[in-house]
């Protein structure tokens, strides 16, 4: 991984291939998720990266959507990179949504799978249910929270999942719990979108769930529908939340086809 500093932000961040600019974006305790993905994309150039604000008094300064949003911006300056198609996951989705508004020169097109979006109808059901991670974490136990964590959004059978295709991506998410936790889970807390924000975002979006996620991404999508009514639907096969973990070959496919809808320049 190559290491720049902006502002008060460490960045991590890798390239791999050569063609049509790809910005993947994620939660930094996930962003390894997205290597089966990269590896069958070998038309175009890949970014994925994973960012750390300053620490203080033993955690991390805040980081607000827009400051994230700005970061992502920056490492393209870095890479030379005017625009460029956005692929979020889970928070990942929040920030190229932000992108997108903040910048929107940068965001040729929007791919966001599986967005954690508040205000669904389940959502007082996921809050409740995140309450055992929080306490786990407030212990100091971080295996303990982040295993709860993933229980939740991607299913009990998650971790043989990672280990076979990501093999020590658990081990990198606690190593990232506390960022996790103190940085981006209040981001998604805090983040505020509706019809209003949505009628500022211009460019193309794809709207991806998987064919066995949980109810509350399918309520999302559905969520994403109304407010983008032109967006792309995509239901990947054979997958939950772990998406471009679960089936990255056929997401490869579908996002080739939607890429090549919307090209660069």
């Amino acid at each position: 991984m190559d290491r720049l500093h902006l502002d008060g932000v460490d960045v991590s961040y890798e390239v791999r291939g050569d063609g049509p600019k790809v910005v993947l974006l994620h939660a930094s305790a996930f962003a390894s998720w997205f290597g089966p993905l990269v590896e069958r994309m070998p038309g175009f150039s890949a970014v994925r990266y994973a960012r750390e604000p300053a620490r203080v008094d033993g955690g991390f300064e805040p980081l607000s959507a827009s400051e994230d949003a700005a970061v992502c911006a920056r490492l393209m300056d870095h890479l030379g990179w005017p625009t460029a198609h956005l692929v979020g996951h889970s928070y990942g989705a929040l920030i190229a949504l932000q992108v997108a508004m903040d910048a929107p020169a940068r965001a040729r097109s929007v791919v966001l799978l599986e967005p954690a979006l508040r205000g669904v109808p389940s959502s007082a059901q996921v809050v409740a249910s995140l309450s055992s991670v929080a306490d786990a974490y407030r212990r100091g136990d971080r295996d303990t929270a982040v295993d709860l964590f993933l229980q939740t959004v991607c299913g009990t059978g998650y971790r043989d999942i990672l280990e076979r295709v990501v093999p020590g991506s658990f081990d990198t998410a606690v190593r990232h719990a506390d960022l996790f936790f103190q940085v981006e889970m209040p981001v998604v807390q805090q983040w505020s979108f509706g019809a209003a924000e949505a009628a500022s975002v211009a460019q193309p979006v794809l709207n991806v769930t998987g064919d066995r996620t949980a109810p509350r991404f399918v309520e999302g999508a559905d969520l994403l529908q109304r407010w983008f009514p032109g967006a792309e639907r995509f239901t990947l096969p054979d997958a939950g939340h772990l998406l471009m973990v679960e089936n990255p070959e056929a997401l490869a496919v579908g996002l080739e086809g939607f890429f090549g809808r919307h090209p660069i320049g």
